[in-house]
């Protein structure tokens, strides 16, 4: 069998899909916690599904941004592993950088006469291992944040605290817009000035309106991209 006939055979859509439906089921359970939890604060089913469908829409935007890598993917691994890999890890630069280093040690080039099974075989374990220092500290972390915050809340003015997660997220996604930032490309920057532009104007002037604020970032991210591709063409 031809090598692209393997990376794309039955099989590999099998075992692709074994990853994609345990994300399924993950999902369920996490939303059906998610709602038990709401409920159990005493939080109102109109805010609580106002922020899912807020989630639900800001998720709209990022997912246009690792098409034009994906399709480099699809070349390399193959439409199961690209399928199993963008629903799980969901960063195509990412898994573009795992591919490039896997294909280093193996010494072989991504998508040459040299790339081939054993190419393949370093990028999905390359790709594997990549996601075991961030989900080693969802595990060992992510249920120690509430009492984290609780903690806070009974030391801490509950006011101060609220600041302090809005800060959190603000220097989050700083942390993730600097690197595209420096060093200076007019596109990049360009973005960034027009999704935040957007998103302090939509803010502002639907203020009074609670589902547009709930679309805001989405849309801004929507914006950001294509007026960069309108100017720079």
């Amino acid at each position: 069998m031809e090598f692209r006939e393997i990376i794309n055979s039955p099989g590999m859509w099998v075992a692709s899909s074994i990853m994609i439906i345990t994300i399924i089921l993950e999902s369920a359970v996490f939303l059906k916690t998610g709602i038990e939890e709401a409920k159990r604060m005493g939080i109102p089913k109109e805010k609580w599904m106002a922020g899912l469908r807020s989630a639900a829409i800001t998720a709209i935007g990022p997912s246009f941004a690792p098409v034009i890598i994906m399709m480099a993917l699809l070349a390399v691994m193959g439409t199961p592993t690209t399928w199993m890999r963008m629903n799980d890890i969901g960063a195509a630069r990412s898994e573009m950088a795992m591919i490039t280093l896997a294909a280093k040690v193996a010494g072989v080039e991504p998508n040459t006469a040299t790339w081939g099974l054993k190419g393949f075989a370093y990028a999905l374990w390359g790709m594997a291992l990549n996601n075991v220092g961030w989900m080693l500290a969802a595990l060992l972390l992510t249920h120690r944040m509430s009492k984290v915050v609780a903690s806070m809340n009974s030391k801490y003015d509950a006011q101060t605290v609220k600041l302090f997660m809005a800060g959190s997220g603000i220097g989050l996604f700083s942390f993730l817009l600097a690197p595209a930032l420096v060093p200076f490309k007019v596109g990049t920057w360009i973005a960034a000035f027009t999704g935040a532009a957007s998103m302090v104007v939509i803010s502002i002037v639907f203020k009074n309106y609670p589902h547009m604020q709930e679309v805001a970032l989405g849309l801004s991210i929507v914006i950001g991209m294509y007026v960069t591709a309108a100017i720079m063409g």
